[in-house]
Parts: structure tokens; sequence; C-alpha cells
């Protein structure tokens, strides 16, 4: 029998709602201090829990950075666009757009990619891996709009880093209640972009 009419979360959706709490507060402190520059303290203190409490849901703090790696790969997937009735380029826009609303709102798990180094090197393979599957969606798109004579003819791979590259800095410079809102941010470097690979 269900307890309470399932109105009262289970402790397998607590637990993943405070994983979510943890790596969302984790990747914001690694966004602003850096990995070195944050204490496991630091997290805790932002999340209103004791440090120990952390070690619940993670070994350590290069394993927390590898979850929240994770957790953004995972992020960045969900906002592929999914119909394939649109042309590649705007395909493109709206997941870029998408992608990058993502890195910068509120429920972002966004960590600074140079601070994989911190990883360790099965961590490290793992993180590529998954990201790679954001890329490949990427790719697919550029190739999409280059049969379409929508997207200029080139290495669609090489294009895909020039975009993430562009498009990933967002981090590291925007700031929030600034003049820009989130989705401002996300269409306007979805439309700067696409405009460059336009044919």
């Amino acid at each position: 029998m269900a307890r309470w009419n399932n109105a009262v979360a289970s402790a397998t959706e607590l637990k993943k709602l405070r994983e979510d709490a943890l790596y969302r507060e984790a990747a914001k402190a690694f966004r602003r201090n850096g990995y070195h520059g944050t204490a496991l303290e630091d997290i805790a203190e932002g999340l209103g829990i004791s440090k120990p409490t952390l070690y619940h849901y993670v070994k350590n703090k290069r394993d927390l950075l590898y979850q929240c790696h994770l957790a953004a790969a995972e992020q960045a997937l969900s906002t592929i666009c999914p119909d394939r009735s649109l042309n590649g380029l705007e395909r493109l826009r709206r997941t870029i757009s998408s992608y990058v609303q993502s890195m910068i709102g509120e429920d972002s798990y966004s960590v600074v990619i140079l601070e994989e180094k911190s990883l360790s090197p099965t961590q490290l393979t793992k993180v590529i891996h998954e990201r790679d599957k954001f890329e490949s969606a990427l790719v697919e798109m550029i190739l999409q709009g280059q049969a379409e004579g929508l997207i200029n003819p080139g290495e669609a791979r090489f294009a895909v880093f020039n975009v993430l590259g562009a498009v990933n800095w967002v981090t590291k410079w925007y700031r929030p209640g600034g003049p820009w809102s989130v989705e401002d941010v996300g269409e306007g470097i979805a439309g700067f972009v696409c405009r460059g690979l336009a044919a």
C-alpha cells in the first residue's frame, strides 16, 4: 500500500532532491571561486547543513566536482531540440539557446570546463565520453543544415568546437541581476553564433 497516497516524497526521491541541491550549490561555488578556492565547508554553509552531512552524498571534493560534471553533461543533453521537422540551423539555434540558459539559470550544474584538470584520469575519461554525446548531436545538426544549404560548408566538428568555445565561456562573464536576462543571453548568443554559420 502506498504511504500517504504518494503525497510525501520517498526516501529515494528525497535523496535525489538533496543531491540535486548539492550539485547546484557546488557548481555555483566552483564557478565563483574555482575548484581550489572552494572548500567543502563553503558548500555546506551555502546549503545550511554540516560538512559531515556532505559525506553521505559524496566521497570528497574531487568526487563532488566529478558529479557536477556528469550532471552538467546530462543537463546539456536535455537541451537538444527534439523537433526533427525543423531545419538543421533552426534546431541548432534552439539547442544553443536552451543550452546557454541551462548553464546560467538557477538550476545550473555547469562547472567551468577549465576545472577538468582537477579530475582523476578515469573521471575525466567518463566526463569526456558523456560530453561527446552532446557534441555529436550538434555535429549532426550542422551536417543537416549543410545538406539543406543553410549552413556554410566545412568541417562540422571544427565548427562545433568553435561554437562551444564561444558558448561555454558565458559562465565566466555572466552575472545574474545585470542588464540581460537569462533568456536574453541565450537567444542573443544563439542568434550571433548561427548568423556566423548561416550560408
